[in-house]
């Protein structure tokens, strides 16, 4: 029902917006910028990278905290490696570029240390430490950095008479991909955690010396218990429940071990589809890199007829002026 009233709204704005830019309006996002395939690909790329770079990084302090026990302090602090390294990659991108004039092969590079960051997550498991954890950090946010403000340059040197406009529509998809990657990736780890967790604690009751009945009736009450697995970011909660599990004496807290460890398991698998649709988006970001055409980067406020011409090439004929 959502997806549909949403697919109509959409439909409606585009109609709408290329309606008034056609009448000589003002519109807020000119359709007339998606003739140059330029802005078009960078477009393309800047909203897959936002669906897999913001999505993933949501979820990572909750498998730092939730899988592998870390404090809610330092599950924050796990980003920290990533802001650090991103400045790297920025600078240095930054770097190469007004270096060399060029992008594309730099594109290329962010991307793909990207794509290794990514498969990098995908590996984590109940068994990955923090330190785990921090490497992916590390080889994300260089990668982050190689990429986030390069596509920004590239589309103002596409549409230098309209950089206000082509920065602020490339900005503005970017949020609506992690927009879109976040609500994707949530239901993901919904929808897998408590399949995984069901069969995780069905296992580990398997091996408990309990009658079947005994069995199913504990099932069913951690089952309700642990819906949800965010109370394992309650270290109160959890308390409480050793608590109670220790006056049942050894075989209550063996129980309780049992039923934490499943909770783990489930919320480990579903972190891990997360992080799967996070590297099939970025191999696909990878793949859409290679579509973008390169034009010479030009300094100050010049411009070769180097760069005019390959503008004209990129855009359609007849929209040259529209374009640049």
């Amino acid at each position: 029902g959502l997806f549909a009233v949403s697919l109509v709204a959409s439909t409606t704005f585009i109609i709408y917006e290329a309606r008034l830019e056609r009448l000589g309006g003002q519109p807020i996002i000119e359709p007339s910028l998606f003739k140059n395939s330029i802005f078009t690909v960078s477009t393309i790329i800047t909203i897959i990278f936002g669906m897999g770079l913001f999505g993933s990084i949501f979820f990572i302090p909750l498998f730092v905290q939730g899988v592998i026990g870390t404090s809610a302090t330092n599950s924050g602090l796990i980003l920290t490696p990533l802001m650090l390294t991103s400045i790297v990659g920025s600078v240095a991108s930054g770097q190469l570029v007004s270096r060399l004039g060029r992008y594309k092969w730099i594109a290329i590079t962010g991307m793909l240390v990207t794509v290794a960051g990514s498969w990098m997550l995908v590996r984590l498991d109940v068994h990955s430490t923090n330190n785990d954890v921090l490497l992916a950090m590390l080889v994300m946010g260089l990668g982050m950095g190689f990429g986030m403000a390069l596509y920004t340059l590239i589309v103002q040197n596409a549409l230098p008479r309209k950089i206000g406009q082509a920065t602020s529509t490339l900005v503005f998809f970017r949020s609506i991909g992690g927009t879109i990657g976040l609500a994707a990736m949530g239901s993901i780890l919904t929808s897998t955690y408590l399949p995984a967790f069901k069969s995780a604690l069905s296992e580990g009751l398997s091996k408990q010396p309990l009658p079947p009945a005994v069995k199913q009736s504990i099932q069913a009450q951690f089952l309700k218990i642990f819906s949800n697995p965010q109370i394992l970011l309650s270290p109160d909660a959890l308390a409480q429940m050793r608590a109670a599990a220790a006056a049942q004496g050894k075989q209550g807290l063996a129980l309780l071990n049992v039923a934490i460890e499943a909770v783990k398991t489930g919320l480990a698998q579903g972190v891990h589809n997360v992080f799967v649709l996070s590297l099939a988006l970025m191999i696909a970001g990878l793949i859409a890199v290679f579509f973008l055409k390169e034009v010479p980067l030009q300094g100050g406020r010049s411009r070769s007829a180097t760069t005019t011409e390959a503008v004209e090439d990129v855009a359609p004929e007849g929209n040259v002026a529209a374009m640049i």
